[in-house]
């Protein structure tokens, strides 16, 4: 990894430390305070170092947490990186900062397409399933001719998800049928 300032330097080195969900939360105001990190910690997560990836995508997502508007101008990279990871760790995290961030309308095609296969293969976790159901369910509130599609594939999968899985469906179901009146 190369280092463009000391900072730069000092962040990787916090992020090498043992995880803890203290340890992560006092990075994440070191960045809170010093916003220029934003565009190095995109850069760790789409690294082909997993390890390195999962912990920023980590520190991103208690950044949202804590100041998802610091996010909002990072939304195209991270619709990116989620696109690109080949990790279950850093798209999880993504998927669930990109639920709440402004979605670009060039943007949705893509992320219903890639959103729905991942929802509907096995072969992903269980968080990054659910999550990329209620991404799927925001992109059909702005495309409510996607809300058939959507239905239909999470009633198919309700019988064989996971409780959690299934527990999500329900919920995404009830608001489909409010706004699919």
């Amino acid at each position: 990894m190369t280092f463009e300032s000391e900072e730069e330097s000092t962040l990787f080195a916090l992020l090498q430390q043992p995880l803890s969900r203290n340890h992560i939360l006092m990075v994440a105001k070191i960045v809170e305070s010093r916003p220029q990190l934003l565009g190095f910690t995109l850069e760790i997560v789409q690294s082909s170092h997993q390890h390195d990836a999962m912990v920023a995508s980590w520190l991103l997502s208690h950044l949202y947490d804590s100041s998802p508007e610091l996010l909002r101008e990072w939304q195209p990279q991270m619709v990116q990186a989620v696109l690109t990871t080949t990790s279950d760790s850093v798209r999880r995290n993504l998927l669930r900062i990109l639920e709440g961030l402004p979605l670009k309308e060039d943007q949705l095609g893509i992320l219903f397409d890639t959103a729905l296969r991942w929802m509907i293969s096995e072969n992903h976790a269980i968080a990054v399933r659910a999550n990329a159901m209620q991404l799927l369910y925001r992109i059909s509130c702005l495309e409510p001719a996607l809300i058939p599609e959507l239905r239909n594939h999470i009633e198919a999968l309700m019988d064989y998800g996971t409780a959690g899985f299934q527990s999500r469906g329900k919920i995404i179901l009830k608001k489909l049928q409010l706004i699919d009146k």
